[in-house]
């Protein structure tokens, strides 16, 4: 049995997740009408993956590398089903969540998964496992999540079970008409930075949406700017009852490496909305002498590059979290007792007339998003 979701998907070097993905998808019950691949770079040797369970479309680029944006809009904008599932490809899902998306998702609204971050090297455990390790932590009972799964996505027999076990309420904050501007959970630690690993939509309200802005470009702020959006034309954002998990990056330090973007990003966001998204960041920045000090009341400036040995710094802390002791000190406690809550993303723009364009040049071409 299929249902009336078509799944979104962007892939640019995550291929054996893509793998784990379809798999996911298969184990589904029901399953989704449609799956559409879209590819940031050109085709590789799985651009023409098949399944006998649902039919795939592959979307390919015309130029070198798609932005994350462009390749979001592609892909459902050009999708067939009433639903749409937009899913990250490397977050791991409940078999019976396309079920519970189209018996719970209401027009004029937009559902949003709670995403629970896991080491990169639990990536490839069952949602039967992960489930279990959460709730036994959420009731300080000690389980191993680093266990090798005999049958990756087998077993959904269980899937029942796993629902309920899984049934906590994702607590995501409801909106209808213009954002508050005064909200600060909004310029702060909001849902909205990793709402993106799944969310559903009804075709026609993401159409209203005008879809994600590809004038956000690089890393950082495409998905505050998106759900903005979606409060300012007046959905409602709720959550389904099962969560999801994903490998998680490091949130909450600052990412220096992608300073010009967040620049950039982060004075379109205020131009747009009225206020500065992520000041936690952007506070960062401007005590690391990066930008100046009083964005707040002027446009942001970009003081100075980072150091190499900044840059180092930032990329490390921005990789998926994949060192176990890291993990402990980073939540006090045995890996196999905790699953840490999610943070948030990041914001700022440039105006650095004090830069030299190779250095710049550089910077920009620093190790975007990949997907």
């Amino acid at each position: 049995m299929r249902a009336p979701v078509s799944v979104v998907t962007i892939v640019k070097n995550r291929t054996e997740k893509l793998c784990n993905f379809i798999n996911q998808l298969e184990a589904c019950c029901p399953t989704p009408d449609e799956l559409i691949i879209v590819w940031m770079t050109p085709p590789s040797d799985l651009s023409l993956i098949t399944s006998d369970r649902f039919n795939i479309e592959h979307k390919f680029v015309n130029q070198d590398e798609l932005p994350i944006a462009k390749a979001r809009n592609k892909g459902l904008f050009d999708a067939k089903s009433d639903i749409l599932a937009y899913i990250s490809v490397d977050t791991i899902f409940s078999p019976t969540v396309l079920k519970e998306a189209v018996s719970t998702l209401v027009p004029s609204s937009i559902m949003r998964a709670s995403v629970h971050p896991i080491p990169i090297t639990s990536h490839n455990q069952s949602y039967c496992e992960l489930s279990h390790a959460n709730n036994e932590t959420s009731n300080h009972g000690p389980i191993s999540v680093t266990r090798k799964s005999d049958n990756l996505y087998g077993n959904f027999q269980q899937s029942g079970c796993l629902a309920r076990n899984a049934q906590k309420k994702a607590g995501l904050p409801k909106s209808k008409g213009l954002i508050n501007k005064q909200d600060h959970n909004y310029g702060k630690f909001s849902h909205d930075s990793i709402a993106s690993a799944m969310f559903f939509i009804h075709k026609a309200d993401f159409e209203k949406t005008g879809g994600f802005d590809e004038t956000f470009d690089g890393y950082g702020l495409n998905d505050e700017d998106f759900f903005s959006q979606c409060r300012n034309i007046g959905l409602s954002l709720a959550g389904p009852p099962s969560i999801v998990f994903s490998p998680t990056r490091d949130l909450k330090r600052c990412p220096v490496n992608h300073l010009l973007d967040f620049a950039h990003n982060a004075q379109l966001f205020r131009e747009k909305w009225g206020f500065y998204p992520r000041k936690d960041i952007l506070y960062a920045y401007a005590d690391k002498g990066l930008i100046n000090k009083d964005f707040e009341h002027n446009k942001i400036r970009v003081i100075r590059l980072p150091s190499e040995d900044e840059l180092t710094e930032s990329q490390k802390a921005l990789e998926p979290i994949d060192n176990q002791k890291k993990w402990e000190s980073q939540a006090k406690k045995p890996l196999n007792k905790v699953l840490v809550e999610p943070k948030s993303t990041f914001a700022f723009t440039a105006d650095s007339h004090e830069s030299k364009p190779s250095a710049l040049s550089f910077l920009q071409s620093k190790e975007r998003t990949s997907a």
